[in-house]
């Protein structure tokens, strides 16, 4: 395996050490505090339940969201932090540094909300983040930039998609206000990671799935304008 760059390896015993923390953990859920729990039947329970709050009713993906949004903040800001001193070029320093400072203003409101609906976060990256983080630093120049920007904007696809369904879903007013306030964050952090010019068709998440889709055109012909709704509805008169 590569070694890192002399610059990335002054940032790598810190991002090493938030590795270490988490990486002899059993399976099974982390409490608000990052430790292991083991999981039980009220557990799975109560993780599908539906709570009342002052702004009206909790449910799962609510919450989800929320911890989410946590879990993203725990890998990204780290890594971005260690991308704007580390990364080989010019644009990627400048893009994650950014996507740091962003983050960071993100988690700060999004503990704010935790707290006032009662939503146990996180304190350490999932396993799988932390392999994406180990996988970061273990790469040199060009492909450390690549795959710090392909790492992140394939989870903030994930993510921007999550906070638009709960954003459009949810019952819960803090939940909704939230979700509107964070996704704009998410996609200025996308559009960030994309002006680093690594951002390509496999950095990208999959296409949600469309039960019915409509037909492409046919090859060789090139579809003729759509008349305006407006005149279709009033029957072309």
């Amino acid at each position: 395996m590569p070694r890192p760059r002399p610059a990335a390896a002054a940032a790598a015993p810190a991002l090493a050490a938030v590795l270490l923390l988490g990486a002899c953990q059993p399976a099974g859920r982390q409490a608000s505090d990052g430790a292991a729990v083991a999981p039980g039947a009220n557990d799975e329970a109560a993780a599908q339940s539906v709570v009342t709050t002052d702004w009206g009713p909790l449910g799962p993906a609510d919450r989800d969201v929320i911890v989410q949004v946590r879990q993203a903040a725990l890998w990204e800001i780290p890594v971005a932090r260690q991308a704007q001193r580390g990364a080989a070029r010019p644009d990627t320093r400048r893009a994650l540094a950014e996507v740091a400072r962003r983050h960071t203003g993100l988690d700060r409101l999004n503990r704010q909300v935790a707290a006032r609906l009662n939503v146990p976060l996180p304190a350490r990256p999932s396993a799988e983040q932390q392999s994406w983080m180990s996988e970061i630093t273990g790469k040199s120049g060009n492909d450390y930039d690549k795959t710090a920007v392909a790492r992140m904007r394939m989870a903030q696809g994930l993510l921007y998609a999550e906070l638009g369904a709960v954003r459009a879903s949810t019952r819960n007013t803090l939940v909704r206000e939230f979700a509107q306030r964070a996704q704009p964050f998410v996609d200025q952090q996308m559009r960030q990671l994309e002006t680093t010019g690594f951002v390509t068709g496999d950095t990208l998440p999959d296409p949600p799935a469309v039960t019915a889709p409509p037909p492409p055109a046919q090859p060789g012909r090139r579809a003729g304008p759509a008349p305006a709704a407006t005149t279709v509805l009033s029957g072309g008169g």
